[in-house]
């Protein structure tokens, strides 16, 4: 129970139990004054009587006449005579109820009156002996009217008691509210200042001593976020050229090439620079260095007019641009503007082209190729272009296979798997190598054309993206997995890797909102979601969008693909990801120091970090020896199934 419910229940009750109290004691206290002045008019009455029925002489019928009309006058209940000799009895007694009084206030108040007798005498010689008994209904009125009048002024004072009482404890523990939301803020790895400092001594303290920590835990954040990107610049920045280096290039094609962010492939750009020697003689190696910066911004400028570009110096004298979505018409004319500006900066120089050449080769790629077969082709391409006497550009583009299926019958497989729901899931584990259990699994997808044919997502989550149905593909795919039961799932995190293309397209978050809203809080399982690091970083108002959907709908969200090349590494707390998953040839390239600030800033922000791709039981242990221990990919199927066995 909240602690305001405990202080108001507590106060409530005190409130209510004075006010009760002091009602009682009021109503008592009249009570008792009502009896004592029925007493007292009974103790003079009664001398009165007794003098009156001494005058009768013993006649009995006088006596009679005497009682009746005393009795008559209403102040008495009873009114009994008995004569000395036992002879003579005469009583009169009211028994009608009592008006206006409810019968269980009659026997709630039990107003018991003591009989008061006295002897009656003529001379010095006693006759009888008359009781009486006061009348007590008017005591029952009275006590009627003043108990109601008490019941009103005790639900009237507890009523504005208690307004009052709940208007004060509001305004009291309405600093308290802002340091439960800071906590509960702290607890989701988020940091959380209060600026407005409470009145009250000890609620003062304890805001103090929070926002002490979280600035603590937020200046550790960005220390962490600053190293690491300086380890990043030392490991992946060229330092003359201001460039990636061959390092990074290589970590960063195989997400740059992946089929789900790039349905239509990209162009490879290989550059080489011929002469490099005359360049220095000529120059001397300061002003060389500067032609390379000059060529390197060049080549930055192309890199950053395309979505992901990357612009990378692989050697001394080589240099690749990846431009993803870029048809080898459109970067003929990117090679074309490279050289004209090349040429530009050798004139500036007074420098001869025929002596310190560029020859550009262009590969148009596939998605999802071999980085290794890619590098080789773009390679070749390069090659090209140094022996051509004739241009210094070569494109090298591959046409598709003759046995490949066309647009029109992707189409067809597409569309009908989507009407007929002929869908299948596939789940990946991620294991704890620590415990030996699955922390959570991936869930992936399949179709097929109702001939038993079955395509893997690989297969057709290109033709889908460029046919515009990867949205109807993804939402059947969902809709399979938040609707029928999945064993193998039991009560763990499920997560989904969305591409980049359905993030975009427009028809997507409207999709995803309504089938989230309607199925994923009745899940028996956690539902997940992972982004691309490159596109969250890119794309901070499309993903916030569906960010806030995932939290909005009891689903978590996480960053996948992460290579750290972020400027600025406080997306990650804005966007508080459960996990950021990293390649494992990635991890590994780390230096220490790199590695030690992802920590920090893992450590700070509550995030787990999880390798993929892990193939083998060395990479395994030097994962583990960076104390990483949460791992997907080829490893986790050899090392579930040993368990089993």
């Amino acid at each position: 129970m909240k602690l305001y419910n405990q202080m108001a229940l507590a106060i409530s009750f005190i409130i209510i139990t004075i006010l009760a109290s002091v009602m009682a004691v009021s109503y008592q206290s009249t009570k008792k004054d009502m009896l004592q002045s029925v007493y007292e008019a009974s103790v003079n009455n009664i001398a009165t009587l007794a003098h009156t029925l001494a005058s009768a002489q013993g006649d009995e019928v006088i006596m009679m006449s005497s009682v009746d009309a005393a009795f008559d006058s209403g102040y008495y209940k009873s009114i009994e005579f008995r004569s000395s000799d036992g002879e003579f009895v005469y009583k009169q007694e009211d028994s009608e109820q009592i008006e206006s009084v409810p019968a269980w206030f009659v026997k709630f108040a039990d107003v018991a009156n003591t009989p008061i007798s006295e002897d009656v005498l003529v001379g010095w010689e006693s006759i009888g002996k008359v009781s009486i008994v006061g009348d007590t209904a008017i005591v029952y009125k009275s006590l009627y009217k003043s108990f109601v009048r008490l019941l009103y002024l005790f639900a009237i004072f507890t009523v504005i008691s208690l307004a009052l009482f709940a208007v004060m404890l509001f305004y009291i523990l309405k600093p308290l509210k802002e340091i439960q939301k800071q906590a509960e803020a702290i607890m989701r790895d988020e940091f959380v200042y209060q600026e407005k400092i409470p009145y009250t001594t000890e609620f003062k303290e304890v805001v103090k001593g929070m926002n002490q920590m979280v600035k603590k835990v937020e200046y550790i954040f960005i220390k962490g976020s600053e190293a690491l990107k300086r380890n990043q610049e030392l490991l992946y920045i060229d330092p003359i050229t201001e460039l990636y280096n061959r390092r990074y290039l290589l970590l960063k094609l195989p997400d740059l090439i992946a089929l789900e962010n790039r349905a239509n492939g990209g162009t490879l750009v290989f550059l080489g620079l011929g002469g490099a020697e005359i360049l220095n003689q000529s120059l001397g190696h300061a002003n060389a260095d500067k032609v390379f910066q000059r060529l390197g911004s060049v080549l930055q400028r192309v890199a950053e007019s395309f979505d992901d570009g990357v612009a990378a110096r692989v050697n001394g004298t080589e240099f690749i641009i990846v431009l993803p979505n870029c048809e080898a018409q459109k970067s003929l004319e990117v090679a074309k503007e490279i050289h004209t500006k090349y040429e530009l900066i050798l004139k500036k120089y007074e420098l001869l082209s025929e002596e310190i050449t560029l020859d550009i080769g262009l590969y148009r790629y596939r998605p999802n190729m071999d980085v290794s077969e890619l590098l080789t082709k773009a390679d070749n391409a390069l090659t090209h272009a140094k022996a051509d006497e004739y241009s210094s550009i070569y494109v090298y583009e591959e046409r598709d296979d003759e046995n490949a299926m066309g647009k029109e019958q992707w189409r067809e497989i597409i569309e009908e798997s989507i009407e007929k729901k002929q869908i299948g899931l596939k789940f990946w584990s991620v294991l704890d190598t620590r415990s030996r259990k699955i922390s959570h699994n991936v869930m992936s997808f399949t179709i097929d054309n109702g001939a038993h044919k079955e395509y893997f997502y690989g297969d057709f989550i290109a033709p889908a993206i460029n046919l515009g149905l990867v949205s109807k593909i993804y939402k059947l795919a969902l809709d399979t997995l938040l609707t029928n039961k999945h064993s193998q799932l039991g009560d763990k995190l499920c997560s989904i890797r969305l591409s980049n293309e359905f993030i975009k397209d427009p028809y997507s978050y409207e999709t995803l909102s309504f089938l989230l809203k309607e199925k994923a809080k009745e899940l028996p399982f956690k539902l997940s979601f992972e982004l691309s690091d490159n596109f969250v970083v890119k794309n901070p108002i499309l993903v916030g969008n569906f960010i806030k959907l995932f939290k909005e709908t009891g689903c978590e969200f996480g960053i996948n693909a992460f290579t750290g090349d972020s400027e600025d590494f406080s997306y990650l707390k804005v966007y508080n990801p459960r996990f950021i998953k990293a390649d494992v040839s990635f991890l590994l390239d780390q230096s220490q120091d790199s590695m030690g600030a992802l920590r920090v800033i893992t450590d700070s922000l509550g995030l787990e970090i999880i390798a993929t791709s892990v193939r083998t039981s060395e990479e395994l242990e030097q994962l583990r020896g960076m104390g990483i221990y949460s791992v997907q990919g080829p490893i986790t199927d050899e090392i579930t199934k040993s368990i089993t066995e």
